[in-house]
């Protein structure tokens, strides 16, 4: 029995694909685009077609009678196994039948990737919000332990480095970090520091946890990780961690045929220890080029580890290539994901999406978890004709739970207009779906999803959604029946754009809520729990607007405040968020307020504090958008300015006491004789990032006309 599982090389063949395969499920044209966030409740039936697939499989592997009695005494150990010791006999068993027939190749790999670090005797907790910074972050993977004293402990594993190139290159160090306190402090557990110019593939990192119901757990990365400073091979490593006795061990895979030339990427993982403590297979997959000449072999390879309760493994690698290898042409966008669901049976499931040539198609096989057998095709999914990319595939893992979601990306109307969707089924074959993200005011892209062990049909996602130039982070939990329980559109308080995309997580707290990992390009953070008052800001500063192409020349933060519509009109919530320069807008989420009416406030570093017209009602979840661009009506007492066609905070507030007057005038100078430069500056009120005359002149004039902030 296995949870996620196998992978599936994905060779698609060129060969024509008939019947109604291009046909669309779901007709998203005349699905109305809103600038609404909110997901669409209704489920939409999806056809799975059981035919006609481009791909072809790999020839199954035909048993003689005395293979057939190694593969029966297999089985039962896996199945009524309680301990170790038996998952070592089920490798023996392994390694005589490989002596027959040759089908896979099992052996320990001995060359270490890197250095293991072990941290000192001295460990200091980071903050609940802010886990790692320095270099850039690169990948991230987290899971959860839930058996035993450990469980509710979250991990996270973070790939950073330089982006230095050539043999001369600084090596990338992946670390990892645990909770014990559902992500409000950090502890530094251990660090793989790699060999001299190997760097880390970007969003190129997954995680397993293989645990018994006592007794020592394992940690398993796999990463995608380049050699010669990004100019060298490309490979799939993995590393192997043990708690709560840390002892370390990492190495390359080396799968039968590879050679310098072979290009590997995508590597997940998964296991069915959900469902078999004490004898859990672990499955790895991965893409690989395969380049002959100037011809490119798009494929997945396939490992599997029968024995995982050690620091370093044996590892039995499948002979061939899942599907047979067609010439195709390299894209790294091409996704698989295996997840592992039992049925009465042990089955393997596999999702292929973003295939060149095929991307309109996510596909799916199967196959027999407990044997080493290739999948057969099981069917193509097609719900809305679009582009799809980016598929994953989460699952609950334990017995006779089969609730599974695959999350993806669909490019609307081939367009570049970004959605998420997901589709969800209950037995691998009836599948429907619906939308995480739908608006017209966003790119939503990279999702990843996770089922809770043995908690059937509890999942979380988080993806990016795009607005303008700026990530946001959403994140959301499925309850029984595929219902949402929770969703927050945005997540993150700080810049989320990154190279590592974001990764759900569970903890043990509040009814096991969402925990949300997330990246700037140099930071690392976490945001606990999926429930705040959502909604857009609009806003301008008089100092940076642009009023011919009305647009600000930077990328501006503001504080937004709630301030409850009633005398003496306490502040209830503080919150903050980054304006797009263009679309002079953002998201926000507030934390902490009980619904209510409330005042908006806007508090910027050298404007006027300014106040919305009029309370409005604020309920957690998507909230109220507002806008104070386009009319002076729009500011509690008309408080604004007019520049181009865009109404505008007033400039020059530089020591925010409420007043543009001599005070801001001086400091501005002050730091104009000094020829101050620099980005974000108080007193450089155009954005210019020096302190000048024409910020003097702003400040004075608004001076002039005795600007003040006006409040109820």
């Amino acid at each position: 029995m296995k949870r996620k599982t196998l992978l599936f090389c994905l060779i698609l063949s060129f060969i024509p694909v008939f019947g109604n395969v291009y046909s669309q499920d779901i007709d998203i044209q005349n699905l109305k685009k809103s600038k609404d966030p909110a997901p669409m409740q209704k489920k939409f039936p999806v056809n799975l077609r059981q035919s006609q697939t481009p791909l072809q499989s790999t020839a199954q592997t035909k048993f003689s009678s005395q293979e057939s009695s190694i593969l029966a005494q297999m089985e039962q150990l896996k199945l009524h196994g309680t301990s170790s010791a038996d998952a070592e006999k089920i490798l023996e068993l392994q390694k005589q039948l490989e002596g027959t027939n040759g089908s896979t190749v099992t052996k320990q790999e001995t060359n270490p990737i890197g250095k293991i670090i072990y941290p000192g005797p001295e460990r200091d907790n980071l903050s609940s919000t802010t886990i790692l910074t320095g270099d850039y972050m690169f990948a991230c993977a987290t899971q959860v332990e839930q058996r035993g004293t450990g469980a509710g402990k979250i991990w996270l594993a973070v790939g950073h480095g330089g982006l230095d190139t050539g043999a001369g290159a600084s090596a990338d160090t992946i670390v990892i970090f645990y909770t014990f306190d559902g992500g409000q402090t950090y502890t530094e557990y251990v660090k793989l520091a790699f060999s001299p110019a190997n760097k880390i593939m970007f969003d190129d990192l997954d995680m397993e946890i293989i645990e018994n119901t006592t007794g020592t757990k394992y940690i398993y990365l796999v990463f995608g990780y380049y050699t010669n400073g990004y100019l060298g091979e490309r490979r799939i490593g993995y590393t192997v961690v043990s708690t709560p006795t840390l002892s370390a061990f990492g190495s390359s895979l080396s799968f039968p045929g590879q050679t310098p030339s072979s290009i590997f990427f995508n590597a997940r993982i998964t296991s069915d220890n959900a469902n078999y403590p004490s004898v859990p297979y672990v499955n790895i997959v991965a893409m690989q080029d395969s380049i002959v000449g100037n011809d490119h072999y798009l494929m997945t390879k396939f490992c599997r580890i029968l024995s995982p309760f050690t620091i370093n493994p044996s590892i039995t690698y499948f002979s061939h290539s899942i599907y047979s290898a067609v010439a195709g042409f390299i894209d790294y966008g091409v996704t698989t994901d295996i997840a592992y669901f039992n049925n009465t049976n042990d089955s393997l499931i596999f999702v292929l999406s973003g295939y060149p040539g095929y991307n309109q198609n996510i596909y799916t096989y199967k196959a027999y978890g407990n044997t080493s057998v290739y999948p057969v095709p099981s069917g193509i999914l097609t719900p809305t004709g679009d582009n799809l990319e980016y598929a994953r595939i989460a699952s609950n893992g334990g017995s006779n739970m089969t609730r599974m979601i695959i999350t993806y990306t669909d490019d609307y109307l081939n367009s570049g207009d970004y959605d998420l969707w997901f589709l969800s089924t209950s037995d691998a074959n009836t599948w429907s779906a619906a939308t995480l993200e739908y608006s017209s005011l966003h790119n939503s892209r990279y999702s990843d999803v996770i089922g809770k062990r043995n908690a059937h049909g509890s999942f979380a996602v988080a993806f990016n959604n795009t607005f303008g130039y700026l990530n946001n982070i959403t994140a959301c939990t499925f309850n029984d029946n595929f219902n949402l329980s929770t969703y927050v559109h945005c997540a993150n308080d700080n810049y989320a754009n990154a190279i590592a995309n974001p990764k759900p997580s569970f903890r043990y707290q509040n009814n096991d809520s969402c925990l949300t990992f997330w990246a700037y390009f140099y930071e690392v953070y976490s945001t606990s729990g999926n429930d705040a008052i959502n909604g857009y800001l609009y806003a301008a500063v008089e100092g940076y607007l642009d009023s011919v192409s009305n647009s600000s020349s930077i990328i501006d933060y503001f504080n937004i405040m709630l301030a409850q519509s009633t005398s003496p009109y306490t502040i209830v919530d503080t919150a903050g968020t980054y304006i797009d320069y263009q679309r002079l807008g953002n998201e926000y989420a507030f934390k902490n307020a009980p619904d209510g009416n409330y005042y908006i406030v806007l508090n910027h570093r050298n404007a006027i504090e300014t106040w919305s017209a009029n309370p409005m009602a604020f309920t957690h979840g998507y909230g109220q958008s507002y806008d104070f661009t386009p009319a002076s009506s729009q500011s509690y007492g008309d408080n604004v300015v007019l520049k181009g066609t865009t109404w505008c905070l007033y400039s020059g507030d530089v020591n925010q006491d409420g007043t543009i007057d001599l005070s801001d005038i001086t400091e501005i100078f002050n730091d104009a004789t000094f020829f101050v430069l620099g980005h974000l500056l108080n007193t450089d009120l155009n954005g210019d990032n020096y302190v000048d005359v024409s910020d003097i002149l702003l400040a004075q004039n608004n001076s002039q006309l005795f600007i003040n902030k006006i409040t109820p």
